[in-house]
């Protein structure tokens, strides 16, 4: 059962005895209720969001997003163009179900098929992945979050089509332009680099034309650039997909020529990773869906 609004409320005061929240609702954080979250108004007119995870699963990705906000120095994220969300007090619940509390990044979901090709926010979207792209590697590898070269990327992306494929559920002709994909190693030369590892309308938040803030980082990781352009590539338009990838380049001209090839494939295997993830929660709904 959801956890009321007043009840993430009261834990907050527990967390942030300093505050005084004046206002608090139920916040739709965009990921399929996996958490319960509430915006909490201070006296201050200050803003939080409390967050409690639904599952086990949840609360490893919880774990691992505050591992991940704590990567980022006050340095780092004052020469990001936009804002990172920060833990500011935490507490447990009678069950020992821990609610924590952060600052409120303030902005809107983005849907990419609103998004003018050329448009001021298409360079900003470019401009704020390229910039978690040229994170130095040192800021994840230290807090010993996940690196995959080409090699064990490829690897693992032909393991996971396999399973797909054991379902019986992929269409034949995706099977087949999926592996011939993946048999092209020339298209898995790359220099992998920081990557956010969720990158979609929900974590990314754009205020007045320009990405304002960037949520969810339980993903963070040294992996392939491509993975986080999946989502523009999936989602945009060609003339917005090729506005935006133009600009990204600009801000990483070291980029390598295949990265669009492979972050279309990525888009397209999210089929195949949605299709395991309804077998695993053995949910029909999701299976037939993808």
């Amino acid at each position: 059962m959801a956890r009321s609004p007043l009840i993430l409320a009261a834990l907050a005061k527990d967390a942030v005895p300093q505050f005084d929240f004046a206002q608090v609702k139920h916040l739709d954080a965009g990921q399929s209720g996996a958490f319960d979250a509430a915006l909490l108004t201070a006296k201050s007119g200050e803003h939080f969001v409390v967050r409690m995870a639904n599952s086990p699963t949840a609360g490893t990705e919880l774990e691992a997003e505050i591992r991940a906000l704590k990567c980022f120095s006050s340095l780092v994220r004052l020469n990001l163009p936009f804002q990172i969300g920060q833990l500011i007090g935490d507490t447990q619940d009678s069950d020992g179900q821990r609610a924590l509390v952060f600052d409120f990044v303030y902005g809107n979901s983005i849907e990419l098929s609103r998004v003018e090709p050329v448009s001021e926010l298409t360079a900003s979207i470019a401009f704020a992945i390229a910039a978690i792209h040229n994170l130095p590697h040192e800021l994840v590898q230290k807090s010993g979050f996940p690196e995959l070269d080409p090699h064990q990327n490829l690897k693992y992306r032909v393991m996971e089509l396999d399973r797909a494929a054991q379902t019986g559920k992929v269409p034949p002709i995706l099977l087949q332009r999926w592996e011939t994909a993946l048999e092209d190693s020339s298209m898995f030369r790359y220099q992998p680099t920081v990557v956010h590892g969720a990158i979609n309308g929900h974590s990314v938040l754009e205020l007045d034309g320009r990405v304002s803030g960037v949520l969810h980082w339980s993903g963070l990781r040294i992996s392939d650039p491509a993975e986080d352009l999946a989502w523009v590539l999936g989602g945009a338009s060609t003339d917005l997909a090729k506005n935006l990838i133009a600009r990204y380049f600009e801000a990483r001209p070291s980029a390598d020529v295949n990265l669009w090839s492979r972050a279309l494939l990525y888009s397209e295997l999210e089929l195949a990773r949605w299709l395991l993830h309804g077998y695993s929660q053995g949910s029909q709904e999701i299976i037939e869906d993808a």
